[in-house]
């Protein structure tokens, strides 16, 4: 059965349940104008019986039947009412298509790096007559450059957010020894070698984080120039 064409293939679809609903809504209307706003059971099998019968008559079910095209036989009823669009099946094996081709920007990552590389390889081949060799391998060692500084920079990145979790980690762990301390607390001579060390692991994380920043900005500047 073809998709969205039951209301045409069924009799009892076409012939019925359309006017069983119509004939329930205007019993439905006839109570609501009585001032009736809430149908309970009784109200709703009342009126279903009335539409039901007055709907599923002989005349409507012998309609529905001659007009899903089945008594008589004819399939033109039904076919000259069905919306049907021919559409030539893809073929198999066919190529998919192509992606969509690069602009020219500033490349983000080294992907993108690459396929900017390949862009101006193909504007320099295409606008220059002589041999593009020389600033094709010039353009190669700007791609790897350019690779290796970015492969660097996710690496600091990274390590600095492990950095960071570690000295959140550290001086929690200090606030609350000091507020223990404050409390009236003991302090064994054990806490207090424990304190020094994670001074000493403090100034140690921050001497890393500001070496790794300084090593970011340096990359970053060699990048612009």
């Amino acid at each position: 059965m073809p998709p969205h064409s039951s209301h045409l293939l069924q009799p009892l679809d076409v012939g019925c349940f359309s006017p069983l609903k119509r004939a329930y809504s205007r019993q439905i209307e006839a109570l609501i104008k009585s001032n009736v706003n809430h149908v309970t059971k009784v109200d709703f099998l009342i009126a279903f019986k009335e539409a039901f019968f007055t709907s599923l008559t002989e005349e409507n079910v012998i309609a529905g039947f001659r007009g899903s095209g089945l008594v008589p036989l004819d399939q033109e009823v039904v076919l000259s009412k069905l919306d049907v669009k021919l559409q030539t099946p893809t073929p198999p094996g066919s190529p998919l298509a192509d992606p969509e081709p690069w602009t020219s920007q500033t490349p983000s990552n080294p992907t993108e790096a690459v396929s900017q590389s390949t862009f101006i390889k193909t504007r320099i081949a295409c606008h220059q007559s002589s041999s593009p060799t020389p600033i094709f391998n010039a353009m190669d060692k700007l791609v790897k450059g350019s690779q290796a500084v970015m492969y660097e920079m996710a690496l600091l990145s990274a390590r600095n957010k492990v950095l960071e979790t570690s000295l959140k980690d550290l001086s929690r762990r200090r606030r609350a020894k000091k507020t223990r301390l404050r409390n009236g607390g003991s302090l064994t001579v054990q806490d207090g070698l424990n304190i020094i060390d994670q001074i000493d692991a403090d100034a140690q994380l921050e001497q890393e984080t500001r070496t790794n920043g300084g090593r970011k900005k340096r990359i970053e500047t060699g990048q612009r120039r």
